[in-house]
Formats: C-alpha cells, structure tokens, sequence
C-alpha cells in the first residue's frame, strides 16, 4: 500500500542546488482528494495568474473554470484524452487559454501563457494545493461545448486540488505515479 508520504518523496524534485521552496515542493500528481478548493484560494491563484509577466503587458489569457458536481465538469472532462481522465478526481478543472492579438497587436501569447499558469500553479502549491496541467485534449470539442470566444485559443487543461489518499488509487494509475520522472541535467551551456 502506497502512503502519501511516499509518492511526495518519489515525485518531488531533487534539486542540485537550493531553489526556493515554492519550486522544491512542486510536483504533477494525477490523483486528488475530493476535498473542495475554497473560493477565497480559487481567487488567490486567479490573482497570481493576473500578475504574471506578459509582453507589452498585453496578458494574453484567459481562463474558465468548473468545479466537481457542475455540468460544465463532466464536459471538460469529455475532451480529455483517454490517459488524463484520471482528471476526474480533482475538484477544479481549469481550461487556459492563449489570446493571439491584443488590440490588433501581435502578443508572445504562448510565453506569456505560460508565465500566468506558472504563477497559478506556484501559488495554488503554496496554498497547499498541487496541480497537472493536460496538452491532449480535444480543443475544437471543447470550444463547441462551451462557445468559447474565438479569440481564446484552449492550450491546456489544468486540474487543482489536494492530494489524494493513494490507498484508493487504480493500480495502473499509481504505476504512473511511481515512475519519478528524473530532470534532465544537460540542458544550458555558457556562451563565450
């Protein structure tokens, strides 16, 4: 049987040299608890994602969300690719989307993207919360569903909530977990 305690030793980074604790801590599970994101939080981590760093400041994103029970959930979760239902166990889902032309102007639209969901996600981590963040899932699907503005570009899914209790998980699930997805160490060089 697999503890909590476990899959954090597993899945959390090992560092080289001592990053900030928000970083440290962070790690991509795929099993949540059902326990609910408090609405005061769900504003904190907007918030973070409002502050992040955007070119010309244009903040070229925007983000919809749905919450566990609501029918907009159980859509979000139709578009996912087979491997990331496990989504379903997370309280929040989070759709992030990228806006390709501020007033006209061209934007650095997935950078900045990434940049907001980063701070979302740091934040929800010091929260107390964890965060996995899904690329395959069905765009075109998911836009029809929900008449999403043609200027949002969906670029991921994000699912938030507390850790799970491992005791419960689907085996082929916690193979996936176990698997402690070591970072590549040959990836800067100096430039003379």
């Amino acid at each position: 049987m697999t503890t909590q305690k476990e899959i954090i030793k597993i899945r959390k980074p090992q560092p080289d040299y001592p990053v900030m604790k928000a970083i440290n801590d962070r790690f991509s599970p795929r099993y949540f608890s059902d326990e609910k994101v408090k609405s005061s939080d769900i504003n904190l981590i907007f918030e973070a994602a409002r502050f992040a760093p955007s070119g010309w400041n244009f903040q070229p994103w925007y983000f919809y969300w749905a919450k566990k029970g609501d029918a907009s959930y159980g859509k979000i979760i139709s578009c996912l690719a087979k491997y990331n239902r496990f989504a379903k166990t997370a309280p929040v889902l989070i759709v992030a989307c990228f806006i390709k032309k501020f007033k006209g102007k061209k934007t650095y639209y997935r950078h900045d993207l990434g940049a907001a969901v980063m701070s979302l996600v740091l934040q929800a981590q010091h929260l107390g919360y964890y965060c996995r963040q899904m690329g395959d899932f069905n765009k075109n699907k998911l836009v029809k569903l929900f008449n999403i503005d043609i200027n949002h570009f969906p670029f991921v899914v994000i699912a938030l909530g507390k850790l799970g209790d491992y005791k419960n998980i689907d085996n082929k699930l916690l193979k996936r977990e176990l698997d402690p997805r070591p970072r590549k160490k040959d990836f800067v060089k100096k430039l003379d």
